[in-house]
């Protein structure tokens, strides 16, 4: 998988940690990390839809759109991190998510997996929206953008 302008670890390492938010360093380690979690999931979703050709209609139309949206969000924090100059592939970062999801044994699986990663990023996003909001209000409105519609993926995922 080409994950350029990333730059991955080997699937026997793990990123480095985060620095502080406070720090600028931090918060580019975050945007980094939410937006490389943000092309796994559109990457994924995509995937899951032609993969599982055993899934509802309804629910593969769905992990399309949802592709879409998580391509969405990914310009945004993209752009956001142009912006504030960080780099891409300034630290090395996992594709251990998206490894996971195409491992999904099927479609049940994978609508479970990925609604449970839906939510661990959405209560991240209304952290760094909480924790940014007087400091950088504009990376806060994004994650805050983000969160809201990750409640719209996690019931699609959920409702099976």
């Amino acid at each position: 998988m080409d994950w350029s302008p990333f730059r991955v670890c080997a699937d026997d390492e793990k990123p480095p940690a985060s620095r502080g938010i406070d720090s600028p360093e931090g918060l580019g380690d975050r945007l980094r990390t939410a937006a490389f979690a943000e092309r796994q999931a559109r990457d994924a979703f995509a995937w899951a839809a032609g993969h599982y050709a055993d899934a509802p209609p309804w629910l593969r139309e769905g992990w399309r759109r949802l592709s879409e949206e998580e391509g969405k969000h990914l310009g945004w924090l993209l752009r956001r991190m142009e912006e504030l100059g960080v780099a891409v592939d300034g630290r090395p970062v996992s594709d251990g998510l998206y490894r996971s999801l195409t491992r999904c044994k099927d479609w049940r699986e994978f609508a479970a997996y990925m609604a449970r990663a839906e939510d661990r990023g959405r209560t991240a996003e209304r952290h760094f929206e909480k924790v940014l909001a007087a400091r950088d209000p504009e990376t806060a409105r994004i994650f805050a953008a983000i969160a809201a519609e990750e409640d719209a993926h996690i019931a699609l995922q959920s409702g099976l």
